[in-house]
């Protein structure tokens, strides 16, 4: 939460409600963090937010919880790489460190 706070966050739109219904929050390369809402989860509005980001910046890394497959297989099908793993100190959960960059 805190590192969205201070992210330059680009939102997604919902054309017929005008709704925000997505965001991406970026930290320079960093990703903070893509949110959908759920009941609008798989249309693709996740994939076009990260379009965005890719589009604006020449590489993007995050960090996900390795338990989070639905993430991991997201990231690695929008040509992510995992560089590194580690566990997390406070939930004592696998992290991994995702990077993205302009071919």
């Amino acid at each position: 939460k805190a590192m969205i706070a201070q992210a330059e966050v680009y939102v997604y739109e919902c054309d017929k409600s005008k709704r925000i219904v997505g965001f991406i929050g970026l930290d320079d390369h960093f990703i903070a963090g893509i949110f959908v809402q759920a009941h609008v989860q798989s249309n693709g509005i996740g994939k076009q937010l990260l379009d965005y980001a890719k589009a604006i910046k020449s590489s993007l890394k995050l960090q996900v919880y390795a338990k989070n497959e639905r993430a991991v297989a997201f990231y690695l099908r929008e040509q992510f790489r995992i560089q590194d793993e580690w566990m997390e100190a406070v939930h004592h959960e696998k992290e991994l460190l995702m990077t993205w960059n302009q071919t």
